[in-house]
Parts: C-alpha cells; sequence; structure tokens
C-alpha cells in the first residue's frame, strides 16, 4: 500500500522533498551528487542557474559577440577556459546557443561535460534529450555524468526521458543515485513511469527512496507540484509584473501631461 505523503503532511509528517531541500530545490536539482563535491547531492561552482557571469558584473555583451568569444574558447586546450566560456551562455538568447552547449555535452573533460549539461538542463532544452538519453545508454559515460544526465532530464521534463530514467534506475544500487532518478521521475510526470515507482515505493530498501517514489506518484497523480510547474508559474509571474508596471507609469505620465496641459 502506497502512503499518501500529502496526507501526512497534515499530522505533522513533512514530505521528504521538502525535508531534503538542499538536495532538490531548483537551483540544487541538476547539482546532485558527484566526485566533484563532498557533498552527496549538490556540488558548488558547477551550476548555479539564475545571474549570468556578465549580469553579476554588471557587463553587458551583444549576443553575437558572446557567441563569438565562446566559439574560440571551446577551442583552447585548457578546459577550464572550456568551462568559463559555457557559463557565459547559461542565461544568452541567441540561436547559436544551444548548438554550443550541445557540443560541450561531448567534450573529453568531465568539468565541461557537467557544465554544458547542468545548463542545458536549467535552460529546460528539449533538444537535448535525446543526447542526454544516448549518453545515460552508453557503458563509457562516467557515473558522475550519468547522474547529472538525470538530474537535467527531471529538469527538462520531457517525457522522451522517461525510459532511459527508468533504466537507470534499474541499474543502480546506491540510495543517491536511485533518489535522484526517482525524483527526475516525478518532475517528468509521465504515467509510463508509474509501475516502476510503484514498485520502488513498496519495495525499495531505502526508506528515503521509498518516501521520494510515493511523492513522485503523487506528482503523476496530480496531487504535489512539480519543481517545473513551479518554474514556469513563475517564469509566467515574472512576465506579467513588469508589464503592470509598465502599463502602470504609463497612465500616471498620462496623467500628468494631462494636468500640465490644463485638461
Amino acid at each position: 500500500m502506497i502512503v499518501n505523503t500529502r496526507k501526512m503532511v497534515g499530522a505533522g509528517f513533512v514530505p521528504v522533498a521538502a525535508i531534503l531541500l538542499t538536495w532538490w530545490t531548483p537551483s540544487a536539482f541538476g547539482q546532485v551528487g558527484s566526485a566533484l563535491s563532498s557533498n552527496p547531492m549538490t556540488h558548488q561552482g558547477i551550476n548555479q542557474p539564475g545571474i549570468s557571469d556578465l549580469q553579476k558584473s554588471g557587463e553587458t555583451e551583444k549576443p553575437f559577440v558572446v557567441v563569438k568569444d565562446v566559439k574560440k574558447a571551446m577551442d583552447d586546450a585548457d578546459p577550464k577556459v572550456r568551462v568559463d566560456g559555457l557559463k557565459r551562455l547559461r542565461d544568452l538568447n541567441s540561436p547559436e546557443v544551444n548548438p554550443l552547449l550541445l557540443r560541450g555535452m561531448a567534450d573529453p573533460d568531465i568539468r565541461v561535460k557537467i557544465k554544458a549539461i547542468d545548463i542545458l538542463g536549467g535552460r529546460e532544452v528539449t533538444d537535448a534529450v535525446p543526447q542526454m538519453s544516448q549518453m545515460l545508454f552508453l557503458r563509457s559515460t562516467e557515473p558522475a555524468v550519468k547522474l547529472h544526465l538525470v538530474a537535467a532530464l527531471g529538469r527538462i521534463a520531457d517525457a522522451g526521458g522517461t525510459l532511459p530514467v527508468m533504466q537507470y534506475l534499474d541499474e543502480q544500487t546506491d540510495e543517491r543515485s536511485r533518489g535522484t532518478a526517482v525524483f527526475a521521475l516525478g518532475e517528468i510526470g509521465d504515467t509510463g513511469a508509474t509501475d516502476v515507482l510503484t514498485r520502488v515505493a513498496t519495495e525499495d530498501k531505502s526508506e528515503m527512496v521509498r518516501r521520494l517514489a510515493q511523492e513522485a506518484l503523487e506528482k503523476i497523480d496530480g496531487e504535489l507540484p512539480t519543481q517545473h510547474a513551479s518554474r514556469l508559474a513563475q517564469s509566467q509571474d515574472k512576465a506579467v509584473v513588469p508589464t503592470d508596471q509598465r502599463l502602470s507609469k504609463l497612465r500616471q505620465m498620462d496623467e500628468e501631461m494631462q494636468k500640465a496641459q490644463g485638461h
């Protein structure tokens, strides 16, 4: 029997996704455990979606200039230069951004791969799902990279990522990897994962993973919101507020002009 975690909240039970906020917040989801961090589910410095490096420094550059610089950086022999180049694409609006990020996924250096994967996940690029899925199937893909791929597929929330994430889940034995995969399936929200999640929710040896599976099932059933839906709602709110503010200011200016003209 699957426990309804939502009902248990009222009785003083806090859902495991809330307890593990540092694991799977929007900024941390896509940064889950890698060999690059001592924290099992997050790592700082690899990817923190949001404010771009250019915005932080107050600089402004035209997109074509940034793209040109990043293309040059991607040909540099130093992986750090390539990583820094990809960082500049995080919030850039240009049709050339995604191809550069997809190129970064195929980079021979693990740091560059992870940076590209995390940014693609943060940008929710559905065009990246086929390549990400293929990389998950390859035995040559590093375990740390696979973990980031699963997290990114969850952030993108495209049904095309369901099958590869389910296969990844079936192959993992550690709690961290299985928890990440279960959470990703809940974010994707594909009913095709229901049977697998039901089995995990009742049979997995980890209580934490079982609870995550329960919450994932509730997300798929629409009883709990997903991070993806929350981000979408927030982005819509951000688009509405500035418009209202602009209209209000225009009306105020119009009233002041009419007063000045003696109307």
